[in-house]
């Protein structure tokens, strides 16, 4: 798989996949998925991938800022998340690395909820993990 690309894996089995998420929109807010996710995969350059599955629902985003004097904006970091049990798992990718958090359900994003929510495959064995 290629990278900077999000595949979401539905309930009978078909795959939504991105494009790359840096240059265009990953389809992600406007996409109105009609089965619920099973899982969920980012895929990094390193050959590594973010992988959550088991979750009520799933989100994903793209953190941005733009200078003060205007000009492209610039990625910050992406987001991926799974929310189950009043807690959200959340994975930031940036700089390089990888970072897990767990945040009270509506406090994903800077102690502030975050919109996109898609439904999810809840049950099962839960997993948020990096796999390569």
């Amino acid at each position: 798989m290629h990278a900077w690309r999000l595949r979401a894996t539905f309930n009978n089995g078909s795959v939504y996949t991105s494009p790359d998420v840096r240059r265009s929109d990953p389809g992600w807010g406007g996409e109105r998925f009609i089965r619920p996710i099973r899982r969920l995969e980012f895929f990094l350059p390193t050959g590594h991938c973010v992988r959550l599955q088991g979750f009520e629902a799933y989100n994903f985003f793209v953190e941005a800022s733009q200078a003060l004097g205007g000009g492209p904006a610039r990625i910050e970091a992406f987001f991926l998340c799974g929310r189950a049990g009043g807690r959200v798992v959340t994975y930031r990718v940036s700089e390089g690395r990888v970072e897990k958090q767990t945040h009270p359900d509506g406090q994903e994003w800077g102690g502030q909820p975050s919109s996109g929510w898609k439904p999810g495959v809840p049950g099962g064995r839960r997993s948020g993990v990096v796999a390569w």
